[in-house]
């Protein structure tokens, strides 16, 4: 049943409870800017102004609804309410009544009760002062949507409000007799009537309502009228493509353990956001990572469709093939085997990265591998399977190294050193831990195989020595591993990330911008020079800080300067400088050799 309302009688009488299934809070300030101009309108226009559709579902409690959607804007509606309440001067006698309607009931039971983890977070922003809000530290990836939201709220009120008193006062001020004192009271009487002007615009806005006996019907519905808002992701779409099929072809049977397995995967692509942003891990931590590129990664894993699929081929391929099945004979059947195998493949398989990406957290060689190193995407479905088949810190037999360390040795000699594309190799392994059983023997031969895939340690070494250097990540984490080697001591997890958080760069022994005569050091030419200066040899690790002091000085002040960095490989060239500082073209070839051949040890075929 639908019904277009105004937020006043939308609110009135009811209170609500976001479901564990939703998703969590995740409006940027381009959205509350969205809806406050929906708000300015409303008083242009002096008129009721639609803002979009509210899904709702009735529970055993008549004046408590479950969201099914449209959970985003009324977040952000209640807390723009609160914020206006709360700039209401306390002798107001509306302000009370606001509350009571908006924020807390008479039995202090808060209006809207959002999912478990924001639940606090989000009572504090709603019930605090102003000096308290500022001090409240988000703990995850939707608390501080929640927070931002509710600043660009109040940001905006405020703005709003002295564009408006400007234009009074400059009118007034036209008046000859209008006195300071005039001035002083004219503003206090218009901040307080203006609240309550923007209030009543707030509660006239017009809601459409869609209230379902329960929620399945509801979110039925949701798939059909959802338009407001963020665009719904294609993982979202996954969720009501399979819920349709449960609840049309199944007799709902899968109803409950897709809200709540969507709920899980939901809960873990906002940790895994929140961990790759926090540790910077490469891609995890771009915008442009989504819940979309789990969806494929799993794809990957699941059919031999496509190595690179896209969300959308995702999304048709699996409606085309649940179509398919609805015609075949035991269709039922059928549509309930594929259903539910490429539902809990989803679910296990993001769960596997979520549990691999926590270990950044706790563990240095996760850490290592994700946050300095940078393992390859093509490599994600790879290391998430064998996770899940609960290899990945098992020993193999032969080379007597854990899977994860094989993987970070296959991951730098082919992804980073040799640059290979490796995304069908990648892919089809990945299928096939999927879907074939597994033992350790077979596991240590394959990963044998990929690690010497076109590259010896001979090509090794020499792709080492003869790269042009002109990124970091890659010479960060061989130069890191070198100085564990030195000082025969592996980093502990607080050490690396004290070591990333000095931002190391990658120092220049001869610098790019001479102040001497290539010519006096054994190059060429000038060219000669060009081509040398971003090898390996001319490279080590360097402290920010001890790098922008160096710059282009000469060799025998450059060392005294490397003595003083944290990292061993750097003292130990410093003090060799020191003793010899005659570093020439020869010197710098044969370091590089010296480094690659070490480099080649830790990394071997």
């Amino acid at each position: 049943m639908s019904n277009q309302k105004s937020l006043q009688t939308f609110f009135s009488g009811k209170v609500f409870k976001i479901p564990r299934y939703q998703r969590s809070y995740a409006w940027e300030k381009e959205h509350v800017n969205e809806l406050f101009e929906d708000i300015q309108e409303a008083i242009t226009t002096q008129s009721q102004h639609y803002i979009g559709t509210v899904v709702i579902a009735k529970t055993n409690n008549p004046d408590q609804y479950t969201v099914v959607d449209g959970q985003q804007r009324l977040t952000t509606l209640l807390m723009l309410i609160a914020c206006l309440i709360r700039k209401l001067p306390d002798s107001n006698r509306m302000k009370s009544f606001y509350s009571f309607l908006y924020v807390k009931d008479v039995h202090e039971k808060f209006k809207l009760t959002p999912l478990k983890h924001d639940r606090e977070f989000y009572f504090q922003l709603l019930s605090s002062d102003e000096v308290a809000v500022s001090q409240l530290k988000p703990q995850n990836k939707s608390q501080k949507f929640l927070l931002g939201a509710f600043e660009e709220i109040n940001n905006l009120i405020d703005g709003f409000r002295n564009k408006e008193l400007k234009i009074l006062l400059e009118s007034e001020g036209q008046r000859v007799d209008s006195s300071v004192e005039k001035i002083a009271s004219i503003t206090s009487e218009f901040r307080e009537n203006n609240l309550q002007e923007l209030l009543k615009s707030v509660e006239s806005l017009s809601i459409l309502e869609f209230v379902e006996k329960d929620e399945s019907d509801a979110i039925r519905i949701f798939q059909t009228v959802n338009d407001r808002g963020k665009e719904l992701s294609r993982m979202e779409k996954m969720k009501s493509l399979l819920f349709y099929f449960s609840d049309k072809y199944l007799d709902r049977r899968y109803d409950d353990p897709i809200n709540s397995g969507f709920a899980d995967i939901f809960g873990w692509y906002d940790e895994i956001k929140m961990i790759g942003e926090k540790y910077a891990i490469n891609t995890i931590s771009s915008k442009k990572f989504t819940e979309d590129d789990l969806l494929r990664h799993h794809h990957i894993c699941f059919s031999q469709e496509s190595y690179d699929p896209t969300a959308d081929d995702i999304l048709s391929n699996v409606k085309v093939r649940l179509h398919e099945l609805r015609s075949q004979e035991n269709a039922q059947d059928k549509i309930d085997k594929y259903l539910s195998s490429y539902f809990n493949s989803l679910v296990g398989y993001i769960k596997a990265f979520h549990d691999v990406l926590c270990r950044v957290e706790t563990d240095s060689a996760y850490y290592k591998l994700f946050s300095i190193q940078g393992l390859a995407v093509a490599l994600y479905p790879v290391i998430a399977q064998l996770e899940k088949k609960q290899f990945l810190s098992q020993q193999l037999p032969k080379r007597k190294v854990s899977v994860l360390r094989m993987l970070e040795i296959i991951d730098l000699r082919l992804f980073k050193v040799r640059k290979y594309g490796g995304k069908k190799h990648a892919a089809e392994f990945a299928f096939r831990l999927n879907n074939e059983d597994w033992l350790m023997k077979g596991i240590e031969e394959h990963l044998k195989w990929f690690n010497s895939f076109e590259i010896s340690n001979a090509k090794f070494i020499d792709h080492l020595t003869s790269t042009d250097y002109t990124k970091t990540d890659l010479l960060r984490t061989l130069f890191i591993n070198h100085c564990e080697r030195l000082q025969q001591h592996q980093y502990t997890l607080d050490e690396l990330r004290d070591i990333m958080g000095k931002n190391p760069t990658i120092e220049h022994i001869l610098s790019q911008s001479p102040m001497f005569k290539p010519s006096a050091l054994g190059f060429k030419s000038d060219q000669d020079f060009e081509t040398h200066v971003n090898l390996l040899g001319n490279l080590t690790l360097l402290e920010k800080k001890l790098n922008s002091s160096v710059q282009n000085g000469a060799i025998s002040a450059k060392a005294n300067t490397y003595k003083t960095s944290g990292f061993r490989m750097t003292t130990v060239l410093g003090t060799a400088l020191t003793s010899d500082p005659d570093f020439k073209k020869q010197d710098l070839i044969n370091r590089g050799h010296e480094l690659a051949a070490d480099f080649a040890k830790w990394w071997p075929e």
